[in-house]
Order: structure tokens, then C-alpha cells, then sequence
């Protein structure tokens, strides 16, 4: 596209980002993207990064882009009276190539900065995404917070709101053999919830090992089909073995771990 124009909203409350993010998704506004990042997301970025973001529950990353810009100006302002609607503050939007990577760093370096939120603690990929309704992106989010502080981790949560995708990364000491029964409970309150309120083990990424056993409980009613199709294609089950519907239901032991784990 010709033009695009980034903006950044910060929101004191979790909950009216999720409803800002409804409100806009409802009204046909056409962001080509929105961004979610909660209070542990912006810890890390500011605790690598220094990059002095406000302490807010969340921030909305939001773009608009086509060939016209008036047509991008009036999406942005759009959308930008929604999250002024719903208590957004502090709102930043720019066309500026140089500004637009400034408001983008810190989602774009999410992922590494992780890492540095506490010191001890590893950034692990557990529970790494699903896909939910769009008006429970926001409770969704809490409802990780919860589960995390109810095990003794912590979990942030973040997402591409305009698809209903919910990332989240599991921070703990991976050291700590607790640590990992920790874990394992809280993946599967997570999924566990979100096939309660409609939404999919997986957005975007792999099944892998720890989001097996919650995927087997979703696609139940499949699994036997999945074998059977997966028998006359590999008879000698030389294809990705035990992966999907024969994966183990216990993936902590189910193969060696990368971290070493006190006894």
C-alpha cells in the first residue's frame, strides 16, 4: 500500500481494551492490524528496551493502510475515537516511517524481552496460542493472569486482536521441578476455559507436545478418523510418530527436557 499510519492507545483497565477492541471490530472500521499487549508485556519491553511506556494494564497497537490517504486518515481517526470512547489514553499515530518502527519496537521485540522480565526465570513456550471470540479477548487475557497466579508462574498475554488470536508465554525457574507440575496445570486450565467459551486449542503455531492431551479433548469425536487416515497414508508410522492424536498425555516426562531440572 501507498500510505500506512500506525497509532498506539494505552488503557488503564484490561477490560476496556477489550471492549474498545469489540466496539471496533463491530463497527467495520478495517484496521490492518491490532495489537494487544498486557502489564507483563510492557514490563519486559521497558526492563530490555528502556523504552519508558507508560504502567497500564494494556496497550492497542493499531495500523491502517491503502492507496488513498484519506481513506487511511479516516479509519485511524475511526478508530481512534472508539478507543477515546472506552477511556484510551495517551494515543499516538504517525505516517513517518521512522516514527511508525518507534511505536512497533517493543511489540516487534516482545518475544526476547521476555525473557529479561525477572531475573531466574526462563520464557518458556507453553500454552502458546489459541484462538477466541473476539469479545473475549479481554477476559481471556485476565483469565491467564489468574490461572498463572493461581500456579505460581507467570503468564502474560498478548495478541492479534483483529483474528481473535491470544499469545501467551509461561515465565518460571525452570530449574525447579515444581515449577514444571506448575506448568502443566496451568496449560490445561487454559484450554480447558477456552473450549468453554467457543474458542480452539490452536491459532497459528503447532500441536506440539504440551498443547497434545488439550487438543485430544477437543477433537475427541476425530481421533479415530485421524488414525485411520494416517494408517493408509503411513503404514509403518514413520511420518512425525506420536505427534497429534498418539501423542502422550504426559509431555513433561514424554522427552528429554532442554533445562536441567534439580532433583
Amino acid at each position: 500500500p501507498k500510505y500506512r499510519c500506525i497509532g498506539i492507545a494505552k488503557f488503564d483497565k484490561l477490560e476496556e481494551a477489550g471492549e474498545a477492541i469489540c466496539d471496533v471490530i463491530s463497527s467495520g472500521a478495517q484496521p490492518s492490524m491490532l495489537e494487544l499487549m498486557d502489564n507483563i508485556a510492557i514490563t519486559a519491553v521497558n526492563n530490555t528496551l528502556d523504552m519508558g511506556l507508560p504502567d497500564v494494564e494494556a496497550i492497542l497497537l493499531f495500523e491502517a493502510d491503502g492507496m488513498v490517504k484519506e481513506a487511511v486518515d479516516f479509519e485511524m481517526e475511526r478508530i481512534k475515537a472508539i478507543w477515546e470512547k472506552h477511556n484510551g489514553v495517551g494515543i499516538e499515530m504517525s505516517y513517518d516511517a521512522k516514527e511508525r518502527a518507534r511505536i512497533y519496537a517493543g511489540r516487534k521485540k516482545l518475544f526476547a524481552s521476555l525473557s529479561r522480565y525477572k531475573e531466574g526465570y526462563a520464557c518458556t513456550s507453553l500454552a502458546d496460542d489459541m484462538a477466541v471470540p473476539y469479545s473475549k479477548m479481554a477476559e481471556t487475557a485476565r483469565k491467564i493472569h489468574d490461572v498463572a497466579d493461581k500456579n505460581n508462574i507467570i503468564m502474560t498475554a498478548y495478541g492479534h486482536c483483529g483474528s481473535g488470536v491470544m499469545h501467551t508465554k509461561i515465565l518460571m525457574d525452570p530449574t525447579k521441578k515444581e515449577q514444571w507440575e506448575d506448568a502443566r496445570r496451568a496449560v490445561e486450565e487454559i484450554y480447558d476455559y477456552v473450549r468453554s467459551i467457543g474458542g480452539t486449542t490452536s491459532a497459528e503455531h503447532g500441536i506440539a507436545l504440551s498443547k497434545a492431551p488439550s487438543w485430544k479433548k477437543e477433537k475427541a469425536d476425530q481421533l479415530d478418523l485421524m488414525r485411520a487416515v494416517k494408517k493408509a497414508f503411513d503404514p509403518n508410522n514413520i511420518l512425525n510418530p506420536h505427534k497429534l492424536m498418539d501423542a502422550p498425555d504426559d509431555w513433561v516426562t514424554a522427552t528429554k527436557l532442554r533445562y536441567p531440572v534439580e532433583k
